[in-house]
């Protein structure tokens, strides 16, 4: 009982606010560094801990392993809405890059069960996204910036995890690991993007997150390998330093592409 409680509140909370430092950030910096910055599996990371706790170390072993595999549709949904944003307004930017991320995971969900070599591919996909977002330079122009903004931005990111969360421990260590990396944090930065300062803002904003992505891969495949051979607290501890040094690195390779 106390463990749903504290997910409850995680779920109310932890996206909400972590939103609204994404948006102070991106106000202060532009959304390709809030997009890095949301990179960090700061909704994954605990819902992994929380599956862990409740359902124990194989089925969260299982869940990091979904995870990991679910940064490919993560990165399929991001790519597709920074090409469609190009050309197409928010909402059949949307449609499309959600039916985009289904088909891929559904996808990814059969590729946990086959050979171990594929197991490579979430890390190959981030390679790949690093050449094939749509290029365009930071921008410095000043954006208005409107007052419901963050508050749409905190309520729509509390009700896509509180949904999403809901049915996922129904549905299996895959799934339930896949639906840990739903991108809730890149859906709501890239249509709020889009919607109050243009597709210009997108492609910035998706520059970032398929850099920060590099860190969420080592945390959930660290974590996967890490609960086969130790305790639960320390194999969440060692991933997240992982997770941390990872993400340290592809801030000195961001800051190298922005020079």
């Amino acid at each position: 009982m106390r463990a749903g409680t504290d997910l409850l509140i995680l779920k109310l909370t932890i996206v909400p606010l972590a939103l609204l430092l994404f948006g102070i950030i991106e106000r202060r910096h532009g959304p390709r560094v809030a997009g890095w910055l949301s990179g960090f599996p700061i909704v994954g990371g605990p819902l992994l801990l929380f599956l862990t706790l409740d359902q124990g170390a194989t089925f969260g072993s299982q869940a990091a392993l979904g995870a990991y595999f679910g940064l490919v549709p993560w990165l399929a949904f991001t790519m597709t809405y920074a090409w469609c944003s190009r050309v197409l307004k928010w909402f059949w930017c949307a449609l499309i890059s959600f039916s985009m991320w289904g088909a891929v995971a559904l996808l990814s969900v059969a590729m946990q069960d086959g050979p171990r070599w594929l197991e490579i591919l979430p890390f190959a996909a981030f390679i790949a996204a690093q050449f094939c977002f749509p290029r365009g330079e930071p921008s410095d122009e000043e954006r208005e910036h409107v007052w419901w903004g963050m508050p749409a931005r905190m309520i729509a990111g509390a009700t896509l995890t509180l949904v999403i969360t809901q049915f996922s421990a129904a549905l299996g260590s895959h799934w339930s690991g896949l639906f840990t990396t739903f991108p809730v944090m890149g859906s709501i930065i890239a249509i709020s993007s889009h919607l109050q300062y243009g597709r210009h803002a997108v492609q910035e904003a998706v520059a970032g997150l398929s850099m920060g992505l590099a860190s969420v891969g080592v945390f959930c495949f660290g974590l996967y390998f890490l609960l086969g051979i130790t305790g639960v607290w320390a194999a969440f501890g060692l991933a997240v330093l992982a997770c941390t040094t990872a993400h340290a690195l592809t801030w000195l390779l961001f800051k190298q592409k922005n020079a």
